[in-house]
């Protein structure tokens, strides 16, 4: 596929560098010289420097016979006029991420298509989300949502006070059955593997597993957490901790305190969220943040568009006794230093904005990529295409096929999650997760690709 960039920030970055890895053309286009030159150092590809509202500079990136244009600048204005453009251009798919309010908010009185956007990615949208994953299955130390919510996979640190200590993964299987959860990697002493049905679980091991949203509630039985009556915290002066606010408002189940350091913020937040409690404050100040009882909190976290202000106030409430804190933060540079020094949670937006852009590029083949934890173990979603290789085949020899170290984890047919044995047939449109090693996703990529697709590429 031919796709111009324009942007070249973390989420520009992070699109062309996952991208080249699946054998796209790509071009990028990127305003500021230096940051140009950092790219075309580090990316094989097609750098441009200038405006993306610029005609010849988006001609002379190859718009002209493009396939998608990916707007994703931090400025909403370039945006649309780059899907504008672009749509005169005859390109089919416009990607624009939007962020201001009057964009997002304007329900059906304006229509972005009209503005030559094809598809909108919101950044708060986003982030609220992957806020939201850890909410509702607390004490997970990583989180992935696949099929929009419908499968998750999550990651725990085993206690030996674990129901699932010590015993096998068949003997989890059958004990909770007809729910269905899948333990699909383990991390053991900084080393990943794939289980079997009698590897055994052990106090310490990190281990990952894949269940649908039904499941959910068992399966946190199994990890010992409870989400029922939780406090939740919440910090910060940024639309996406206005969104965070109104998301929580619909959850009964929470008792949740919105504490805002702007005043006129707080009180559009209080006018939008009957359900919550909303406090005029500064959560860097001991004494309001011991008035909220921060102590007896679930969660806190903290969602302000400074990274500072999320930082020091996600450590103070974790001395004070906060049970989990998230924070959010553009500079992932100190991400290890971050979590070595008590911050449970560290999202970068720009990085799970990037995720959801690759995501919705790939819906019609391949879905979302997660690394699990620092090691070469990756969940992958791909779509089934009518004229692959796999479409039709049983199970059990796609695993011949298929190189050492991957298993088919899950499929998902009908919005239904199913566990494939080795006489299931895998059929046309089926969405099939895989957990593999990253050196392994070539192999697989032309499994489920139609025949010929790389040569059209």
């Amino acid at each position: 596929m031919r796709i111009v960039i324009v942007g070249g920030g973390v989420v520009g970055y992070s699109l062309a560098d996952q991208l080249l890895k699946d054998n796209h053309e790509l071009s990028l286009v990127e305003l500021d010289t230096t940051l140009c030159h950092s790219i075309a150092e580090k990316l094989d590809l097609q750098v441009v420097n200038g405006s993306g509202s610029s005609p010849s500079v988006l001609r002379e990136a190859g718009i002209v016979g493009a396939d998608m244009v990916l707007a994703v600048t931090p400025n909403d204005e370039v945006n649309l006029v780059v899907c504008a453009l672009a749509g005169q251009y005859g390109v089919r798919e416009r990607i624009a991420r939007l962020r201001g309010a009057e964009f997002v908010e304007s329900g059906d009185q304006l229509d972005l298509k009209q503005l030559g956007v094809t598809s909108v990615i919101r950044p708060e949208k986003v982030l609220v989300g992957q806020v939201l994953q850890y909410v509702d299955t607390p004490h997970s130390i990583e989180s992935a949502n696949f099929e929009e919510g419908r499968i998750l996979l999550r990651g725990y640190q085993v206690t030996e006070a674990m129901p699932i200590a010590n015993r096998t993964a068949r003997e989890i299987r059958e004990s909770i059955a007809p729910e269905i959860v899948l333990f699909a990697a383990i991390i053991r002493k900084r080393e990943g593997m794939i289980p079997d049905g009698e590897t055994t679980i052990l106090p310490g091991d990190i281990v990952y597993s894949l269940f649908p949203q039904e499941s959910r509630d068992r399966f946190l039985q199994l990890v010992g957490a409870d989400k029922t009556g939780r406090k939740i915290i919440i910090t910060g002066d940024s639309y996406a901790t206005l969104e965070l606010a109104q998301a929580l408002d619909r959850e009964a189940k929470y008792h949740v305190t919105f504490a805002n350091p702007d005043a006129v913020h707080a009180e559009k937040a209080a006018a939008l969220c009957p359900n919550i409690e909303v406090l005029h404050g500064d959560c860097t100040e001991e004494d309001f943040l011991r008035e909220l009882n921060v102590g007896n909190a679930s969660f806190f976290i903290s969602v302000s568009d400074s990274a500072d202000y999320n930082i020091l106030t996600a450590l103070l409430a974790k001395a004070e006794g906060a049970h989990e804190v998230i924070a959010t933060t553009t500079d992932m540079s100190h991400n290890r230093l971050y979590k070595s020094i008590g911050v449970d949670h560290v999202i970068n937006p720009r990085l799970t904005t990037a995720r959801e852009i690759l995501e919705m590029i790939s819906r019609g083949h391949i879905g979302a990529v997660v690394r699990l934890s620092d090691v070469d173990i990756e969940a992958v979603r791909m779509v089934v295409q009518p004229d692959s290789e796999v479409a039709g085949m049983k199970v059990r020899k796609i695993a011949t096929r298929l190189k050492r170290g991957t298993i088919i984890g899950v499929i998902v047919r009908d919005n239904k999650m199913i566990l494939p044995e080795g006489e299931t047939v895998i059929e046309a449109r089926d969405h099939v997760i895989l957990i593999t090693h990253h050196r392994n996703l070539p192999t697989i990529s032309k499994l489920f690709k139609p025949r010929g697709f790389l040569r059209r590429s």
